[in-house]
């Protein structure tokens, strides 16, 4: 698992305000999302941090298992990454007499599904260990029946899928004559990284099905401070090849547009990690989601 920290701009001796836990689509390379994690951080008070993780094995740096994890076992890491900063907030606090930082946890693609699988798991009736949940372009039901689903359903299985990370070093002579973001030209030279891809990609298809609409309506809830619960930015109408029936029955759950909570873009496809311009859009609605300033 790969890390990214961005401190609070302010420094002192105090924990951040509050800090936001990002987690990334699929692939899950953070080398993707330095515009919208540098133009978020500019954006936010100077008391607000940012911590970043890759998904386990989705590293060009960082070597992962020989076995690639499960869509379980990758949400079983971001639990425990979420308990493990929470209490060291919270020590730290109590070190300092003063108060305990809030959890934002910011979720792109199926990082969002995780991120709602992670607030399931970790807040409670008694404790609320992740304040607001923020959804990105979020898959979050029936990946295997939208349009990418059913486009690339043949490379997430048998025969193809155990063949694709071998063709990585046939391709060596020619990426660099490709038209390709640094990090898709690193990632396509790496093996043991298209593997975890797949296997991840291959699992979201089984996994992702049904939707808690109970739960997604009880995150629409004003539970006495706005911010508590969920908030969600989407691709209008059929812009997102990756999300389909799901879309507008959470945004439903969550009050639709008019509620507060939901964002629907117009031109901005599913990966804006991509290129700036949308990159710093997004981040613009992230920063007024989490900040008092905003």
């Amino acid at each position: 698992m790969e890390l990214r920290y961005w401190p609070a701009k302010a420094g002192g001796f105090e924990p951040p305000k509050k800090i936001i836990i990002f987690l990334p689509g699929n692939p899950g390379l953070l080398d993707y999302y330095p515009p919208f994690l540098n133009h978020l951080h500019s954006l936010l008070p100077s008391n607000h941090a940012i911590l970043a993780t890759s998904h386990i094995g989705h590293s060009i740096s960082v070597p992962g298992p020989t076995v690639p994890l499960t869509l379980k076992q990758q949400i079983d890491s971001k639990v425990e990454l979420v308990q493990s900063v929470k209490a060291y907030l919270a020590g730290w606090a109590r070190e300092r007499e003063c108060s305990k930082s809030e959890i934002f946890l910011v979720g792109h693609s199926v990082g969002a599904y995780m991120a709602c699988e992670v607030m399931k798991r970790v807040n409670s009736r008694h404790e609320r260990v992740i304040d607001s949940g923020i959804i990105l372009f979020p898959t979050l039901g029936w990946i295997a029946d939208t349009w990418n689903g059913w486009m690339l359903w043949p490379i997430f299985h048998r025969p193809i899928k155990p063949l694709l990370p071998l063709l990585s070093p046939l391709l060596r002579p020619l990426v660099s004559f490709m038209s390709l973001p640094p990090t898709s030209r690193s990632f396509l030279l790496s093996p043991p990284v298209i593997q975890d891809v797949l296997a991840l990609a291959s699992d979201e298809m089984k996994e992702i099905k049904e939707l808690d609409l109970i739960w997604f309506k009880s995150q629409g809830l004003d539970l006495g401070r706005f911010e508590k619960g969920l908030f969600g930015v989407w691709a209008a109408g059929k812009g997102d090849s990756w999300v389909g029936r799901d879309g507008p029955l959470v945004q439903d759950c969550l009050g639709g547009t008019e509620g507060g909570r939901v964002k629907v873009l117009e031109q901005v496809p599913h990966a804006f990690c991509l290129t700036q311009e949308h990159s710093e859009l997004v981040a613009q609605l992230v920063a007024a989601a989490v900040s008092d300033e905003a």
